[in-house]
Formats: structure tokens, C-alpha cells, sequence
């Protein structure tokens, strides 16, 4: 692997790796105050509310209970 292609690999993962700690902690944040997380899925912005939101090993999942 080049050198150049190595830093881009590594740029992503840690690019990777803070946007699932943020995702993390507005999941966090939402579920103190209550309130929904604002999410795009599949073409449109939908509401999710926190509690039907799991945190796992840095990711958000919906919890399809519903």
C-alpha cells in the first residue's frame, strides 16, 4: 500500500470513529431530555424517539420492537 492511500485509510477510520462517538452522545443527550433524535432514512428525515435507540460498541441501532 502507498504511503498516501496508507494516511487516507487511516483518516477514515478516524473519521469513522468520531462520528459514532458523536452519534453516541447525542443518543446519550436525547435520552436525558427526553426528546427525539432527527435521522435521514431512506430518502426522507424521520424522528426517532430516544428510547427505541440502543448504543453498541460506539453505534446507534433502531430497535425495530415497535
Amino acid at each position: 500500500m502507498t504511503e498516501k492511500k496508507m494516511k487516507n485509510t487511516l483518516l477514515s477510520a478516524k473519521v469513522d470513529a468520531a462520528f459514532r462517538q458523536a452519534a453516541s452522545k447525542v443518543v446519550q443527550r436525547a435520552k436525558q431530555t427526553g426528546t427525539p433524535v432527527v435521522v435521514w432514512e431512506k430518502g426522507h428525515v424521520k424522528e426517532v424517539p430516544a428510547d427505541q435507540l440502543e448504543l453498541t460498541a460506539g453505534e446507534t441501532k433502531q430497535n425495530d420492537s415497535e
